[in-house]
């Protein structure tokens, strides 16, 4: 098992050099956040890297799907825990509502982004925030938990609990700003995470 992170960001062949200059300076920043954050929460200092994947539709086995990133996670090292922000969700997963995925070494949560960017950069990363680095924080737990020899009821069953009480409201989510400093949801935030203290 390998101690690195390699997050993929997935793109149509067509726009990944748009998605590059609209959402990538963002998903960098992000990705620097998640090594400080595993570190913090995990003990853990691992190696992360990250690039993106264009996608060219194929035939019907090469179309954009879990299976097609389960694949490529194979072809690439399965020692490494990939981590897949793709432009489509899972067919099936056990992590709902999320739309994402797990598995042993293996990642994904769909990517989100507005319609329209917004011309003010908060705006735009208060989106990519409250809708992907939640979702993002909740896979890359099962999988350190897991790492941690927890039980599964640890990290599936009690993420997914805790993911639950967050959705309701009745534990908030972990705001930090773009120096990692914790700050309130009612401040300009960068990144989002559940709060494992409440495991």
């Amino acid at each position: 098992m390998s101690d690195k992170l390699f997050f993929i960001y997935v793109a149509k062949n067509e726009e990944w050099k748009q998605r590059y200059e609209e959402d990538w300076e963002y998903v960098t920043a992000m990705i620097r956040f998640f090594k400080w954050w595993i570190k913090h929460e995990f003990n853990t200092d691992i190696t992360i890297e990250s690039d993106i994947l264009p996608i060219i539709p194929g035939k019907i086995f090469d179309r954009p799907s879990l299976p097609f990133l389960i694949r490529d996670h194979s072809k690439r090292d399965e020692s490494v825990f990939h981590f897949y922000l793709p432009y489509f969700k899972p067919f099936w997963t056990d992590c709902r509502p999320l739309e994402g995925y797990h598995a042993v070494n293996f990642g994904m949560v769909k990517w989100q982004r507005p319609k329209q960017l917004s011309s003010s950069c908060y705006e735009n990363e208060k989106y990519f925030a409250d809708n992907n680095c939640a979702q993002i924080s909740h896979v890359i737990s099962h999988e350190f938990l897991r790492r941690n020899n927890t039980k599964r009821k640890v990290y599936f069953d009690g993420i997914h609990k805790l993911w639950n009480l967050h959705i309701e409201g009745s534990e908030p989510f972990l705001y930090y700003n773009r120096l990692f400093k914790r700050v309130t949801a009612d401040s300009e935030y960068r990144f989002i995470t559940i709060d494992l203290s409440k495991l």
